[in-house]
């Protein structure tokens, strides 16, 4: 995609949002889950057990944990997806271990901190945020790590963890593809509350076309997936890594952008 066609594109997504047209587009090709298996990387074992779920799931690895290399590199030769899960200040002032994203750091210390964090997951092809209830807030400092993806062509999906996150915005006003979290699977970690938000999770798919879960490599979590994802056909929804979801969107975006030239008029080079 040209660089006009992909200014023109984010300008419409942050100007207007996905629109009613595009939303009954997508819900034509039916309804899609992104699920997100956070902090990979400080349990072994926990760790190779989230891997085992079945389908297209992405994982967020926490950079330069004890487990993280393998983790990562286990992923990949399994085919399934990687993404940095990056470590961003939080509200609580919770520990937030290696490689964590501060207020404290200049421009030059976080954008250094967040590239050798990548390059301790080589493997990630998109970025997340662990906790980052405050720092999602600040539009200076995610521009800073938003300077960083864009360099490398990575794509970056907001955890939500504060509803007044700025992350997203800012990953689109970079011209970064981005998604945003719609459901969290197991703030409570009974059977029952994880059943309860995936069912949420596949009322949402249903009703707008799409849907973004995050959970943890939890065993309550991790048993129930593996119970319910073989599944997920029977509610007609399709489970896909977020990086065929954004490829998708933008496939979408382009064929309505095109068409919407051709009915203007407009000729190819314009």
């Amino acid at each position: 995609m040209g660089r006009l066609l992909i200014g023109l594109l984010i300008g419409f997504l942050v100007a207007g949002g996905v629109t009613a047209s595009d939303q009954a587009l997508w819900r034509q090709q039916g309804p899609k889950m992104v699920l997100i298996i956070d902090d990979l990387g400080t349990n072994l074992r926990l760790g190779q057990a989230a891997l085992a779920l079945p389908g297209p799931i992405t994982y967020a690895v926490l950079p330069l944990t004890p487990h993280s290399r393998r983790l990562s590199q286990e992923a990949e030769r399994m085919g399934k997806e990687v993404i940095l899960h990056a470590p961003m200040a939080n509200l609580q002032q919770l520990k937030l271990g290696p490689g964590a994203l501060t207020l404290a750091q200049s421009k030059q210390q976080l954008q250094a901190t967040l590239q050798a964090d990548l390059d301790a997951v080589p493997e990630a092809i998109g970025v997340n945020n662990h906790m980052g209830s405050l720092m999602t807030q600040r539009a200076e400092p995610m521009a800073w790590v938003m300077e960083v993806l864009r360099e490398r062509g990575l794509f970056f999906i907001d955890s939500r963890t504060t509803a007044q996150t700025r992350a997203y915005a800012s990953a689109l006003h970079a011209g970064i593809p981005a998604l945003e979290r719609d459901v969290f699977l197991d703030n409570e970690r009974s059977t029952a509350a994880i059943e309860a938000q995936f069912l949420r999770a596949v009322d949402l798919a249903r009703r707008q076309g799409s849907v973004v879960v995050i959970g943890h490599p939890y065993p309550e979590t991790v048993g129930f997936l593996a119970q319910a994802l073989p599944a997920l056909g029977e509610y007609g929804i399709t489970l896909m890594s977020a990086s065929a979801y954004l490829a998708e969107q933008r496939d979408t975006l382009q064929r309505q952008w095109a068409r919407a030239r051709a009915e203007a008029g407009v000729t190819p080079g314009q």
